[in-house]
C-alpha cells in the first residue's frame, strides 16, 4: 500500500466517477446545485492534498520530536541522578551534586566562621571587656591577616585545651573545652578585636577570664548538636536491616571517650542514641524502624517559598521541607522491602495505611540548642537570685511580723485574762439577776392572779348592780305610770 501509483489511479477513477454522476444529475438538478457540487468536489481534492502534505510533515516532525524527547528524558534522568542521586534509595549511596552541595552548605550554615588560637591581650577591664588577638600561631606577618570581624558582631568564646589522644588529632592540637560566654565586638582591627560580655558572667567564667596562658576559640555561630557528632564514624551509614543494638542508626558511640566529656547523668542518653528503645522511653524520644510492604511515595517538600528564618504550617503540622537547602526536589519513593526510620506518629500512620510493617522502636535523644540553653540557664540563675532576694525580704518582713505578733499575743493574752474575769463577774451577776427575776416572776404571778380574781369579783358585782339598776328603773317607771294614771283619773269629771 506504499506505492503512490495505486493512490493516483484510485484518484483518477474517483474523478471520472464524479464527472459521470454530475452528468447524470444534470437531468434532474438545477445548474446552481451542479456548480456547487463541482466546487465542493474540487475543494475536497485540495483538502486531501493539503491534509496529506500536513500528515507527512507532522509524521516527520513527530519522529524528530520522539527522538528528541527520548534524548531529553535520558538527559533529564542523567541530570536528576547527578543532581539528586537515586531517589528510590532511602539512604543515599549514590553521590550527587545536590547532596555534596547540601553537605557543604549545611556545614557552613550550622558552623559559621571560627577564629581559633586567639590570644587574650591582658586581663579583663572593669566592664568585662578584653582585647583578643585573632592572629593564629605560626603566622610570620600579622599584617597580612584580616579577621573580617565587624563591630557589634556577637561572638561565642571558648577556652581551648589540648585534644584527648582518643580523638586521633595530631599531638598539640587544641580544641574548645570551656564556654567563656557570649560577647559583643566593641572595636575591631584586622588582627584583633575587643569584646565585651553581653550577659553578666558567673564566678567560674570570671576566673577563667582572669587566668593567663590560654588561647581562645571565637565562634560566629554557637556550635550545634547532632546525633552522629559523637560516633566513632560520623560519616558512616548504618545497616538498617540489622538490629539497632548491633548497628545503631547514628553510628556506634565510644563510652570511654564520651565518659570524659559528659557528666554521668546525661551519658546514657548519648550512648543509647540510635539504638533499640525501651518500653519506658517517652514517645517524643521513640522513633520506629519500619519495612515497606509495597511501593510507596510521599510528598516531602513544601510548596511554600521560604528562607532560613520564616516558616509556614506545612512544616509545623506535616514536617515538609521548606528551606531549599533541605528540599528533595521530588516526591520520596520507597520500594517494597525498603527499610526506614520515622517518628512514631508518622510510622503509626504508615502502618495504619498498610504500606509498611513495624520492625523495632529506636531511641532518639533530643538535640540541644546550646545558645538557647546557655541563655536560659543565665535567665534561670537571674530568676533564682531574684527569688532568693525576694525570699530574704519575705523572711525579714516575716521576722518583724513575728515580733509584732508575739507582742500582740501577749497583749491579747492579758486582755483575755481581764475579759475572763469580767465574764466571771458577769456570770455571777447573771445568776443573781436570774434568781431575783424568779422572785419577781412569782410576785408578778401572784399579783396577776389576785387582779384576775378581783376583776372577776368586780365584774360579778357590776353585773349584779346593773341588774338591780334595771329592776329599780322598771319599778320606778311602773310607779310613775301608776301615779300619772291616778292623777288623770282624778281630773276627769
Amino acid at each position: 500500500m506504499d506505492n503512490p501509483v495505486i493512490y493516483q489511479a484510485l484518484g483518477a477513477l474517483l474523478v471520472l466517477f464524479f464527472f459521470y454522476l454530475t452528468y447524470m444529475f444534470t437531468k434532474t438538478w438545477r445548474w446552481f446545485h451542479i456548480v456547487c457540487t463541482f466546487f465542493v468536489f474540487g475543494a475536497s481534492i485540495a483538502f486531501m492534498c493539503y491534509a496529506a502534505m500536513s500528515y507527512k510533515t507532522h509524521a516527520a516532525w513527530r519522529t524528530i520530536e520522539q527522538k528528541n524527547r527520548l534524548e531529553a528524558e535520558r538527559a533529564q534522568a542523567e541530570f536528576e541522578k547527578l543532581m539528586y542521586g537515586d531517589r528510590s534509595e532511602v539512604v543515599q549511596t549514590t553521590p550527587s551534586i545536590r547532596t555534596q552541595n547540601a553537605k557543604f552548605a549545611r556545614m557552613v550554615f550550622d558552623r559559621g566562621r571560627v577564629w581559633r588560637g586567639c590570644t587574650p591581650q591582658g586581663p579583663p577591664q572593669a566592664d568585662g571587656s578584653v582585647t583578643v588577638s585573632t592572629v593564629p600561631q605560626g603566622i610570620a606577618d600579622p599584617a597580612t591577616v584580616n579577621n573580617q570581624i565587624e563591630v557589634a558582631m556577637i561572638l561565642y568564646a571558648f577556652a581551648e585545651a589540648e585534644a584527648p589522644p582518643e580523638i586521633g588529632l595530631p599531638a598539640g592540637t587544641k580544641i574548645p573545652q570551656y564556654y567563656l560566654g557570649e560577647f559583643s565586638a566593641v572595636s575591631v582591627t584586622n588582627n584583633s578585636v575587643t569584646i565585651r560580655p553581653t550577659l553578666p558572667l558567673d564566678n567560674q567564667q570570671q576566673q577563667r577570664l582572669q587566668a593567663g596562658g590560654q588561647t581562645w576559640t571565637l565562634y560566629e555561630t554557637m556550635p550545634i548538636d547532632g546525633h552522629n557528632f559523637f560516633s566513632t564514624d560520623p560519616d558512616g551509614v548504618a545497616n538498617l536491616n540489622e538490629n539497632a543494638d548491633v548497628s545503631p542508626i547514628f553510628g556506634k558511640m565510644d563510652p570511654d571517650f564520651l565518659g570524659k566529656l559528659l557528666p554521668p547523668g546525661v551519658l546514657p542518653s548519648y550512648l543509647r542514641d540510635g539504638k533499640r528503645a525501651e518500653a519506658t522511653d517517652p514517645p517524643e524520644k521513640t522513633w520506629v524502624k519500619v519495612r515497606f510492604t509495597a511501593d510507596h511515595s510521599e510528598i516531602v517538600d513544601s510548596d511554600a517559598t521560604m528562607n532560613g528564618i520564616s516558616e509556614s504550617q506545612d512544616w509545623f503540622d506535616r514536617g515538609r521541607s521548606e528551606i531549599p537547602l533541605l528540599q528533595r526536589g521530588d516526591v520520596a519513593k520507597f520500594k517494597k522491602g525498603a527499610v526506614g526510620v520515622f517518628p512514631q506518629a508518622d510510622a503509626d500512620d504508615l502502618i495504619s495505611r498498610g504500606v509498611c510493617e513495624r520492625i523495632e522502636p529506636i531511641y532518639v535523644r533530643s538535640l540541644n540548642d546550646y545558645e538557647f540553653q546557655f541563655r536560659s540557664t543565665y535567665l534561670q540563675m537571674v530568676q533564682i537570685r531574684q527569688d532568693i532576694a525576694q525570699i530574704q525580704r519575705n523572711i525579714d518582713e516575716q521576722t518583724v511580723t513575728n515580733t509584732r505578733t508575739v507582742a500582740l499575743i501577749a497583749y491579747r493574752t492579758d486582755e483575755k485574762t481581764k475579759l475572763q474575769q469580767d465574764r466571771d463577774k458577769f456570770e455571777y451577776e447573771q445568776k443573781e439577776i436570774t434568781a431575783y427575776l424568779g422572785k419577781l416572776q412569782a410576785v408578778y404571778d401572784e399579783t396577776r392572779a389576785e387582779l384576775s380574781r378581783l376583776y372577776r369579783t368586780n365584774f360579778q358585782l357590776s353585773e349584779e348592780l346593773r341588774t338591780m339598776s334595771e329592776e329599780l328603773t322598771r319599778e320606778i317607771n311602773r310607779r310613775t305610770a301608776e301615779a300619772i294614771a291616778e292623777v288623770d283619773s282624778a281630773r276627769r269629771p
